[in-house]
């Protein structure tokens, strides 16, 4: 592994590395962002996040969302998947969205980049609904892998108000502890929602929960993943990693 990249910032050590094609980006020694410029897929955790959008059907989901863009790992697959008319990201983090725009190179003329507070910017934004809202707040000053904001009733309050009638919402939890413990894992928490869904992967300890406005089931997932042409390839050979199980 070789270190391509590295800035200081506000009492945190950024590097990016490289192993073989990969390019990894590292916040204090804890990885953040994993890019391929090669194919869409990680065989992680961002896997995980992008995969809820197969879900339903693809085509709904028009006007995007990313809470915590990191390096922008999810914004290829998304591209690719859905062809968004609308894709916006928040982050907070300024030496993430330098990454995402300078050495990822993922950032181009089809996005809208905000750098600031994402629950504040959640609460303040008076515009149309997502179809699509992923949500994976980490602070860079973490040397573990937790989540920045608490999914409390606000908060998950606050995310549902802005998901479509057809949306689905993604959320990234350190593990499943994190989650089960979280207002997101209660009954109240399904207002509005048809289903819930965990997501997780031999490689890491996270949990990935999405929460669908529609009826679906994990099955539906699995059959558009096989039927991809962009992604079967990926499951046959082991690359796309996932487990999905029903929650409700």
């Amino acid at each position: 592994m070789s270190l391509i990249w590295e800035q200081q910032h506000d009492g945190v050590c950024y590097q990016v590395r490289r192993r073989r094609t990969t390019l990894e980006l590292y916040a204090n020694g804890v990885q953040h962002s994993e890019f391929h410029p090669r194919r869409l897929v990680t065989g992680s955790v961002w896997d995980l996040l992008w995969l809820p959008a197969l879900l339903g059907e693809p085509e709904r989901l028009r006007r995007v969302l990313v809470l915590g863009l990191g390096g922008g790992t999810l914004i290829p697959p998304l591209r690719r998947l859905l062809k968004p008319e609308c894709l916006v990201a928040v982050e907070m983090d300024p030496l993430h969205l330098t990454v995402a725009r300078e050495v990822f190179q993922v950032i181009d003329d089809d996005m809208e980049t905000v750098e600031g507070d994402a629950v504040r910017w959640l609460r303040d934004y008076q515009g149309p609904p997502f179809d699509l809202i992923i949500e994976d707040l980490f602070a860079p000053r973490d040397e573990s892998v937790t989540r920045a904001v608490a999914a409390d009733r606000d908060w998950c309050d606050s995310l549902s108000r802005h998901v479509s009638e057809q949306g689905v919402l993604v959320m990234n939890f350190g593990d499943y502890r994190e989650f089960r413990d979280s207002h997101a894992a209660g009954s109240a928490a399904m207002a509005g929602w048809a289903s819930r869904f965990r997501l997780s992967c031999g490689d890491c300890h996270n949990a990935v929960v999405a929460f669908s406005r529609l009826p679906a089931r994990s099955v539906h997932l699995r059959r558009r993943v096989q039927e991809h042409p962009a992604l079967a390839s990926f499951v046959r050979d082991g690359r796309l990693n996932y487990h999905i199980r029903q929650l409700n």
